[in-house]
């Protein structure tokens, strides 16, 4: 007997593969097995019985042959199928239950799942009698049976929230558990109910409460959400007439307001004839403004003596936009839920930071996936039901996605494995072609069988930025220095930022269509990095430390309409071969200002190198034709004949890497390697015994595993030593140095390093000092203290994200970029230094599961350890090494208007294909989307000069219409912009454009 099922009765057929490919190739040996015709259960039962779970999953949903063969089908063919969902989750996710609140209901809007599923049955009739034991109304007339009359809120309240928790119950009876829930108004309740930290009968008294109270309120009064941000919506306040209040915050362009309802109505009806989105909301009282401060009284009254209690599931509010804790005063927090504005943003960022990955909605047409897919894209999304749509297919569908995502869900007991024996002759799970040969144990399980691509920076001379003839907007100039002063003695120069900002600002007058304003109507934000001119890279790293990073408050500088931010530093890039000095805090700042960009996927964030801060009038006017024009997002000016010249950086593929690498008996004498209980430091130690090394020193913090060092000797003739010893602490080195150095490092391998990723307004100075500490400072403390040859060769272990950064990647991208103008100075000084710019590595425990998951999201593939060690044995001009999916890896860098940095070479050039047919492949891609998102037969009736919102795209039709041509075109554009009154021809220009997507609607209307 299984111990749950799916909803819809279907059975799920898992199918598992190290690799994505392999999967293909067992759906196919599947159909064809497919013609012994086996039950359904039994090819589910022999998989989950016979299979491990690997890390790439797909469920099919069958219930009989036919589905089952139409499913296969499809993954064989690569499509979509409704009866299919797919993951490569690496670890279990955390869930978030999320409750919405009222504005999204209908009489009988839970009968079909009352009579369908038994858990939604169960719970539905225990909150029944907990409403009715109280002398409350029961909610199942208004749940279940509907009907044309006045129901009171008491009902209407009651019914909302009986129908979010009987919901949650049949997720829980499926196997998929929270680990947080999170509440939005009304549906606060039910998170604090289902997570534990109230009892039914307390939550059913609140509910009443609620409802009672604001019954009691006179006056006529409306709710509307509008498509439009806080300042947005706070300026038409203050220039309507009659009173409106924010009383909801669900994201940046999700604002709802509440007031007299006529005042409500008009200002719907002027965010429509503005063409943004704007929706009514079944609601007649003002929920969460000062009209029912007057109610406090009369709800403490009638609300329960009780206490929140401690609870295993965490419960975030929006009232507050935190965790509600056991101490929190009862009657007061519910006062404050009613009277305060909603902060559904801030709950979700709660619930972000304590790791959800998962958001569920519990309601009977999801309100707020819109809001959730802003604020948390990287997130699985799911709603519980839709309106006019079978209940048992929508749940069933969403809880197959959220299943396949964790690797530990238990398919076995849903597919009620023990029923069924397993089939005789079933094919076998296809496995990736392993090359074996006798060689000593492996320190990790590589999977990847992705080709390296080795690549080094360029900067090329292109044509000076010409001046946009027809570009306007406004524009601000803004410095870094002040509130933020230097803690250490590093040199920092104030003045010379403060005439770099005022020579700006004056060369804007020559443009007589841009402006200069403040950050908030900028369309282009432009930040002056400090003046920071030290050349010592510890010391630099200790500034940054000391500042948290925090060089400018991101936060305010991206306004609501700016669509590029520039960072403008000085001697940051070697752009020309005779430049050898390169300032480290330049350097860094650029690689934080790249992967911050990720944070503000509305604008596209760009750099400007130049060579001095001391510009004239003429070199400050190219600066302004590079901030307003469409350029590169990596440009560097230098001086060259009469004046300055414009760079633009790419990579260069270098010729693919040898077999076995360069290295000589001499650099194999003595070898040291930092972080050398890592998997990169011991992979490298592992090369180089094989290669002949004499003598290998691994230096840790923590030692080297007497089996790994075991492994590593192999009973061959090497000296391998594992001191304790933290490269931060000079004594520690010294000790070290002092007792296995020898004559000093004939090759020095630098592979320690630390990550630590997140939003970086979240990295505290704690965190940096870890980054800095293990990868910058650590390397100068070993080259100060370590005994070296002078021939010695030194290999640092720098990354890709230090190029190109990435999400969260802010520190981490820092200083692995200081690390390679670390190598530049030790060069300089006459080394033989390289800097390897990794791409991502198996199980090197720099990131943890959940963040290697975003960067293979990316397109970075984990690389094959062998093939990576060799080539960064081969190259010496600080080679990128990675492997990549470079389809993803475009996608990666549209979405951020950046295109690809990868020139010169066909399978990077999309156009070399394409070509000029791209037009036609996207207005045929529009067509066509447009036309299964809208349920219309034929893509050529689709009226692209209609507005998208006019043909019927709400909300949720837009999440689906963004997927769909991300997949087709490789391109995307803000929800946001798909209900701001684009019409389809806007959308197709929009994407031939390179998914433009910072253009708002204000900025057409100014063009």
């Amino acid at each position: 007997m299984c111990a749950y099922a799916l909803p819809d009765g279907r059975t799920p057929v898992l199918l598992s593969a190290h690799e994505q490919e392999l999967i293909r190739h067992d759906a196919a040996a599947i159909l064809d097995y497919l013609r012994h015709r086996p039950s359904v259960g039994a090819v589910a039962s022999t998989l989950v019985r016979t299979r491990r779970v690997r890390r790439h999953r797909a469920v099919v949903r069958a219930a009989d042959g036919a589905e089952l063969a139409a499913g296969l089908q499809a993954l064989v063919d690569g499509h979509d199928h409704p009866l299919v969902a797919k993951s490569s989750n690496l670890t279990a996710p955390r869930s978030a239950y999320v409750f919405p609140g009222q504005g999204n209901q209908w009489p009988a809007m839970g009968a079909e799942a009352y009579r369908l599923l038994p858990a939604y049955r169960a719970e539905a009739d225990r909150c029944a009698a907990a409403f009715t034991a109280a002398a409350h109304p029961s909610p199942l007339p208004y749940l279940v049976e509907g009907g044309q009359r006045q129901w009171s809120q008491r009902e209407i309240q009651a019914a909302q929230f009986t129908h979010a928790v009987s919901l949650a119950q049949v997720w829980r009876s499926c196997g998929i558990l929270p680990d947080i829930t999170v509440g939005h108004s009304l549906g606060e309740v039910a998170a604090a109910y289902v997570a534990g930290a109230v009892a039914l009968a307390d939550a059913v008294a609140v509910v009443a409460a609620r409802a009672i109270v604001v019954g009691e309120l006179p006056g006529q009064y409306g709710m509307a959400v509008l498509g439009l941000s806080i300042g947005e919506v706070e300026q038409l306040i203050a220039e309507a007439p009659g009173w409106l209040e924010i009383s909801v915050v669900n994201a940046d362009s999700s604002i709802v307001v509440s007031g007299e309802r006529e005042a409500v109505a008009a200002i719907a009806r002027c965010v429509e004839d503005r063409g943004a989105f704007a929706r009514l909301i079944d609601v007649d009282f003002p929920a969460h403004t000062r009209a029912l401060e007057s109610l406090r009284g009369r709800l403490s009254e009638l609300l329960p003596r009780a206490r929140f209690s401690d609870s295993p599931v965490e419960f975030i509010c929006s009232t507050r936009g935190d965790t509600v804790f056991a101490n929190t005063d009862f009657t007061d927090y519910w006062y404050e839920n009613l009277r305060s504005p909603v902060r559904f943003d801030r709950a979700v960022a709660a619930a972000l930071q304590r790791g959800a990955s998962v958001f569920i909605e519990m309601s009977a047409h999801p309100s707020l996936l819109y809001a959730l897919t802003t604020l948390a894209d990287d997130a699985l999304i799911v709603g519980s039901a839709r309106r006019d749509e079978p209940i048992l297919e929508e749940i069933s569908a969403s809880i197959a996605n959220v299943a396949v995502a964790d690797p530990g869900y238990r398919w076995a007991e849903v597919a009620d494995a023990a029923g069924h024996r397993p089939l005789p002759e079933f094919p076998n799970a296809p496995m990736r072609a392993i090359r074996l040969w006798a060689a000593p144990e492996p320190l990790t399980d590589d999977t990847s069988v992705a080709p390296l691509t080795v690549a080094v920076e360029e900067w090329s001379r292109s044509r000076a930025p010409s001046r946009p003839a027809d570009s306007c907007g406004g524009i601000a100039i803004l410095g870094c220095e002040g509130a933020n002063a230097p803690s250490t003695d590093l040199v920092v120069q104030p003045s010379l930022s403060s005439v770099l900002s005022r020579r700006l600002s004056d060369a804007v007058e020559g443009y007589p269509k841009w402006r200069l304003v403040s950050p908030a109507e900028a369309d282009v934000v432009v930040v002056i990095a400090p003046a920071l001119t030290c050349h010592d890279v510890a010391t630099v790293a200790e500034e940054i430390i000391a500042r948290a990073g925090n060089f400018v408050d991101y936060a305010t500088v991206v306004g609501p309409r700016c669509r590029r931010v520039w960072l403008v530093t000085v001697g940051g890039e070697r752009v020309e071969p005779g430049e050898t000095v390169v300032l480290p805090a330049q350097a860094a700042l650029g690689a934080m200002h790249r992967s911050i960009g990720f944070e503000f996927a509305e604008s596209t964030f760009a750099r400007l190198d130049l060579p001095d801060w001391k510009i004239d009038g003429e070199a400050a006017r190219l600066c302004i034709d590079t901030f307003v024009g469409e350029t590169a997002t990596e440009v560097a000016l230098r001086a060259g004949g009469a004046g300055l010249h414009q760079y633009v950086r790419t990579l260069r593929e270098l010729s693919t890497p040898a077999p076995e690498p360069s290295l000589g008996a001499d650099e194999l004498d003595n070898v040291v390697i930092t972080g050398g209980n890592g998997v990169i430091g011991l992979h490298y130690a592992r090369r180089c015994i094989e290669l002949g090394a004499r003598r290998v020193i691994l230096l840790s913090r923590k030692g080297v595993d007497r089996a790994d060092l075991d492994r590593l000797v192999a009973g061959r003739a090497v000296q391998v030593h594992a001191p304790v010893c933290d490269i931060t602490d000079p004594n520690a080195l010294a000790r070290a140095a002092a007792a296995y150095a020898g004559d000093g490092a004939s090759l020095l391998v630098h592979a320690a390093g630390v990550g630590r990723f997140g939003p970086h307004n979240q990295l505290t100075d704690v965190d940096l000092a870890e980054v800095f500490g293990a990868k910058v400072i650590g390397l100068a403390r070993v080259i100060e203290f370590w005994p070296l040859r002078h021939d010695v060769r030194i290999l640092l272990c720098s990354s890709i994200s230090g190029v190109w950064g990435g999400y969260g990647h802010s520190a981490y991208a820092a200083a692995n970029r200081m690390l390679d103008i670390f190598a530049a100075q030790l060069r300089a000084k006459g080394l033989d230094c390289t800097a390897v710019r990794w791409g991502l590595w198996q199980n090197s425990g720099i990131a943890g599961a959940d963040e290697i998951s975003r960067i293979e999201r990316s397109g970075l593939v984990a690389m094959d350890a062998q093939a990576a060690i060799n080539a960064s044995l081969q190259y010496r001009d600080d080679p990128l090494v990675f492997a990549a999916d470079f389809d993803r890896v475009r996608v990666l860098f549209e979405g951020q208007g950046i295109p690809l940095p990868f020139t010169g070479m066909q399978k990077y050039d999309q156009t070399a294909e394409t070509g000029d047919a791209i037009d036609g492949t996207v207005t045929e891609a529009v067509r066509i989307e447009l036309a299964a998102v809208l349920s219309l037969g034929d893509p050529d009736s689709v009226d692209l000069s209609a507005a998208l919102v006019d043909l019927g795209v709400d909300s949720l039709l837009a999440l689906d219409l963004r997927r769909r041509l991300g997949r087709r075109t490789g391109r995307s554009v803000p929800l946001a912009r798909l209900l701001s009154g684009v019409t389809g021809a806007q959308l197709i220009e929009a994407l031939q454009t390179n998914g433009d997507s910072n253009v708002t609607a204000a900025q057409e209307a100014r063009r």
